[in-house]
């Protein structure tokens, strides 16, 4: 290996620190001195962070990137592959690490033709349009944070050996602190608390837990739920609550930088009302805060807690208000119970998904990438771009050849 790698990471993300952006700030405060890391990125809120962090840092506006595209942008293809270069000549880099799908439309390009080696990290999955379409297929190493992310691309026939699952490690959090939420909000010592902490999206489901403490509440039992985060959901939500009569039980406190502290003072259970989920990292802060939790079986949610064992697991569909109510009214009432889950995923969150855990899959990864280099034919290339289109014609239209092909195979 390099004396001293100069890595080039380029993400593609809209103008807030999230989920991928989190995840991305925390590897770069974790890599050993061995990694000289430049980052590339249209996201304005990440170039402050990282100019505050003092890491070399270009911003571009990806105008490459439409994931509804109809035609392909040859003049922004040449311009991206332009700055792409210009930047890896200026820092001499050694490898570069994609830090989500979309950069993939230029930059394994770039790569094949720098022969340089380069990982995409996938946060999320991508649906068939978008496998193909951002060329993920044709990435020379892959990193899934989650066993569901990596599926869809297994599934098509991306070399398992050039995959690995690398869940998210948070650091440790500073729990000294914590934060009287029912002397903040003025709670009831008697009332039950919920909490749960996302963007107001539709895809975390925030209305279905409000929906969940109504029913709970419509007993003379108390609980109150509180909801961490800000989004586009935000006036639905209020409208939502209001016309279930919950002004008083649900508190909408918006973004909160110390979400720990929140966590740890004083909340009874954390939920999760999740559409879908590729990982699941608050599920963890939850966990190392001392929390039970409640979530849908979706995604990647299953990897991160455990059903009977540090959480309960529901199924969305039909009847998931029911299946939440359930869930919150088992644990609420075996306090026991509950108390165990909570002590139980705090250490597996501790031995499972440290920051320095994940940074150290991270960096044996970039290792053994410098060590393979980047020696794949051009016409290999060429035909991974091909490979969603083509695994996706071979099911769907020739699905009896294939039953036979598997008979004589037998």
């Amino acid at each position: 290996m390099h004396p001293t790698t100069n890595l080039l990471i380029v993400h593609y993300g809209d103008d807030w620190i999230r989920g991928s952006e989190a995840c991305l700030l925390n590897l770069l405060d974790s890599l050993s001195t061995n990694f000289k890391p430049v980052v590339w990125t249209n996201n304005q809120v990440l170039v402050h962070e990282l100019t505050a962090k003092r890491i070399a840092v270009y911003s571009s506006s990806f105008e490459l990137i439409n994931l509804q595209q109809s035609a392909f942008n040859v003049k922004a293809s040449v311009a991206l592959y332009k700055t792409a270069s210009a930047i890896i000549s200026e820092h001499n880099v050694n490898l570069i690490h994609v830090n989500s799908g979309a950069p993939c439309q230029w930059m394994t390009l770039v790569a094949k033709a720098k022969r340089i080696p380069l990982l995409c990290q996938l946060h999320s999955p991508y649906n068939l349009h978008d496998r193909f379409t951002l060329a993920l297929h044709s990435a020379q190493r892959l990193v899934a944070v989650s066993h569901a992310v990596a599926k869809p691309m297994l599934d098509e026939g991306y070399p398992k050996q050039h995959l690995t699952v690398v869940h998210n490690g948070i650091p440790n959090i500073d729990l000294s602190q914590p934060l009287d939420v029912r002397e903040h909000l003025n709670i009831p010592a008697s009332a039950k608390i919920l909490v749960s902490v996302g963007s107001l999206i539709s895809r975390k489901g925030f209305d279905k837990l409000i929906q969940a403490l109504a029913r709970l509440n419509s007993s003379q039992d108390q609980h109150h739920l509180i909801i961490i985060g800000e989004g586009s959901e935000r006036l639905n939500l209020i409208k939502q609550i209001q016309s279930l009569d919950l002004n008083s039980r649900v508190h909408l406190v918006g973004e909160q930088s110390n979400v720990s502290a929140w966590l740890a003072g004083g909340c009874d259970l954390f939920v999760s009302g999740a559409r879908s989920e590729a990982f699941g990292l608050v599920l963890v802060e939850a966990s190392l805060a001392g929390l039970a939790v409640v979530a849908p079986n979706v995604g990647g949610i299953s990897e991160v807690i455990e059903h009977e064992s540090t959480g309960l697991l529901y199924e969305n569909g039909d009847n998931e208000i029911d299946s939440i109510v359930g869930a919150v009214n088992q644990l609420i009432q075996c306090p026991e119970t509950c108390k165990v889950m909570a002590s139980t995923g705090k250490q597996v969150a501790k031995e499972c998904f440290s920051l320095e855990g994940n940074t150290s899959q991270m960096e044996e990864i970039y290792k053994q990438l410098l060590e393979d280099g980047s020696n794949q034919s051009w016409g290999a290339w060429f035909s991974s771009l091909l490979r969603p289109f083509t695994t996706f014609f071979r099911t769907r239209f020739l699905p009896e050849s294939k039953a036979v092909r598997g008979a004589h195979e037998a």
